[in-house]
């Protein structure tokens, strides 16, 4: 059963066709991975998806709702949430607070963001709860200046998890991480697909196929394959226009 899906999305930029009437579903529960070479269109898609722009044509549901022109605050209100390339995190915080602003913020009272959080159990707990899904929990009290880059990565996740989406959009999770951070952040995606379904950019083909479901392929704005990823990356058209002859 499909939880998102676009019919037709296109996107134009004066005479350059950024996405090429994309119909692409995500089924609930899953790793859905959006693959490309650079300049495909992924980006595009994806802040189509998030709201940071609007289609020229097409159209967006999730869970069957039309959200094609809703902003940015009410996709995340109906269980859409993405987290950025470049991490946006608050340093001079703990880690604990850090994901109880999210929820705190998630609960509609965002006057009193940046209120002191430490006095709140319920608060508290339910951070506590998403520190300890995404293998944090030890890291409670330090400031997230001081947690590794991975770490810092496993952390956004939490704070976008505190939305409680439905479906969240990973933008390269693994982009500079080392091989062991990368291995470690991969078991804990693995591990979220019981909590929300994933739609997941990365260049990391090793990661792709070692997380993804399904994937689908964007080359020059146009979808040429999307379906179970055994079968995609056997598919001569992938090959030749992204994992390489050697493939």
């Amino acid at each position: 059963m499909s939880v998102l899906r676009t019919e037709n999305l296109t996107k134009k930029f004066g005479g350059v066709v950024a996405t090429d009437s994309v119909s692409l579903k995500l089924d609930v529960g899953k790793v859905h991975a959006l693959i490309g070479p650079n300049g495909a269109g992924k980006t595009t898609f994806i802040a189509q998806l998030a709201g940071q722009l609007i289609p020229d044509t097409g159209r967006i549901l999730l869970n069957e709702r039309d959200i094609t022109t809703l902003n940015e605050p009410a996709r995340v209100r109906a269980g859409l949430t993405r987290t950025f390339q470049i991490s946006s995190l608050f340093n001079d915080f703990s880690v604990l607070e850090n994901v109880a602003f999210a929820v705190q913020a998630n609960t509609g009272h965002s006057f009193k963001f940046w209120s002191r959080v430490s006095n709140d159990k319920k608060l508290n707990e339910t951070a506590g709860a998403l520190l300890d899904l995404l293998g944090l929990n030890d890291k409670a009290e330090k400031k997230a200046s001081v947690l590794s880059h991975g770490e810092q990565r496993q952390l956004e996740i939490a704070m976008a998890l505190a939305t409680r989406p439905t479906v969240l959009m990973l933008d390269e999770p693994m982009a500079g991480m080392g091989s062991e951070e990368t291995q470690r952040l991969t078991r804990l995606l693995e591990n979220l697909k019981s909590e929300t379904t994933l739609l997941l950019v990365e260049h990391d083909m090793d990661t792709v196929f070692a997380l993804a479901d399904d994937v689908s392929v964007l080359v020059n704005g146009a979808l040429i394959a999307s379906g179970a990823a055994a079968e995609v990356r056997q598919r001569a058209d992938v090959i030749n226009a992204y994992l390489g002859v050697d493939a």
